[in-house]
């Protein structure tokens, strides 16, 4: 009897390592397959790029999580009302996870009620810089530094503005992108 139960507890860990590489296998091919017609559609919708969000800065989170903090973008308060978290939980499980499971780009585990981004989601990325009321993104930033260093070296060479040698102004807009670069791969890595 032992070797039967034995056995048996062997075939399970095989059916389950087989039926993980396969969903595995399932995930690497949908995320080949994204077409930017599907992270378009994905990313179009405030819910789903709100779900991304959350997802990419705060790990796996249940459906529950997701909605309140979704409900908190929305509404603006801290606190909303019952009503619309219920419609947005609702949405969400009917609706977003549903698709976005469906492409590959997250995993809705029901068993354990949570969501988690899958390798396809590393295709966003590219899209979701963000940019909070206020900041200006880094590309105007860049272009803005970049305007400085070209009519600081112009005044400088038509002897406009002396109190700097071209010298020390190059070193000083040198450290500049330096300084900001290093600040833009610090701001990245956070998202």
């Amino acid at each position: 009897m032992c070797y039967v139960h034995l056995i048996r507890q062997v075939l399970n860990k095989v059916k389950t390592e087989h039926n993980s590489l396969k969903i595995e296998a399932d995930n690497q091919s949908h995320q080949a397959q994204l077409s930017k017609s599907d992270i378009f559609g994905i990313l179009q919708n405030d819910r789903r790029r709100c779900v991304l969000e959350i997802l990419h800065k705060q790990g796996n989170q249940s459906i529950r999580f997701l909605s309140e903090e979704i409900a908190r973008l929305e509404s603006g308060e801290d606190d909303p009302k019952s009503t619309i978290r219920k419609s947005i939980y609702v949405s969400l499980l009917q609706t977003h996870i549903p698709k976005m499971e469906s492409l590959g780009v997250v995993n809705h585990d029901r068993e354990n009620d949570f969501v988690e981004l899958l390798p396809a989601a590393s295709n966003f990325d590219i899209y979701m810089e963000t940019v909070k009321k206020g900041d200006i993104p880094w590309s105007h930033f860049y272009v803005g530094l970049s305007i400085l260093a070209v009519v600081g070296s112009v005044t400088i060479y038509l002897g406009l503005f002396e109190l700097v040698t071209s010298n020390q102004w190059m070193l000083f807009m040198s450290s500049l992108f330096i300084i900001s670069s290093i600040a833009h791969m610090r701001h990245v890595r956070k998202l």
